[in-house]
């Protein structure tokens, strides 16, 4: 079988593996814009992930003609009105760390009783006769404090408690983690749509 190759609009090695390892069965090869010799980082404008997504799939596509696909995600809290949302990466201000974000997240939601929170994903996936993106969530709750103990896990996995696991995502490893998470969610509808292409 000849391998097909998608495009990732990423400069994680960490998400490209995750990626080329959920790919592969299908045929295809994952390659980064490094792979290509493009320097990449469009600016994502948009006040949604399905928007800051396609912004990335699309410059993607364009630069390269092949089919590519992008991913945004980040955690929503209902009680701060749905912060941080799409400035997960940011929130609270440039330079921080990811500790330092999750403490302001925590000093923002302060004592509130609603602690409710999820993550989101959106995958998009454009090529010369498609445009789709596909969602995945994952429910839980923000934590009291920051899980300094937990050797997994990052940016906001310290705060955030999963129900059914009795425990923060920091505290899971990545392969259990990966059977629930939201990105995995959205690249299963992502690979079941893709599978069904002729």
């Amino acid at each position: 079988m000849t391998k097909k190759t998608l495009a990732f609009a990423s400069g994680s090695e960490h998400k490209w593996k995750e990626m080329q390892m959920l790919l592969a069965p299908f045929g295809y090869e994952v390659v980064l814009p490094k792979d290509l010799g493009i320097s990449f980082s469009p600016e994502e404008t948009e006040n949604s992930f399905t928007g800051n997504s396609f912004i990335k799939s699309k410059e993607l596509f364009r630069l390269t003609g092949l089919p590519s696909f992008a991913d945004d995600s980040g955690i929503s809290v209902p009680a701060l009105g749905g912060e941080p949302g799409v400035y997960s990466a940011r929130f609270g201000g440039p330079g921080l760390t990811d500790r330092e974000r999750a403490e302001f997240l925590l000093q923002k939601l302060g004592g509130n009783t609603n602690r409710e929170a999820y993550y989101s994903c959106v995958v998009s996936y454009v090529d010369s006769g498609n445009a789709v993106s596909f969602e995945g969530r994952v429910d839980g709750i923000i934590s009291a404090d920051y899980d300094i103990e937990g050797k997994y896990g990052f940016g906001y996995d310290p705060i955030f408690f999963y129900p059914p696991f009795h425990k923060r995502f920091s505290e899971v490893p990545e392969s259990e983690k990966n059977t629930v998470s939201h990105r995995k969610k959205a690249m299963e509808l992502f690979l079941d749509w893709l599978s069904n292409q002729k």
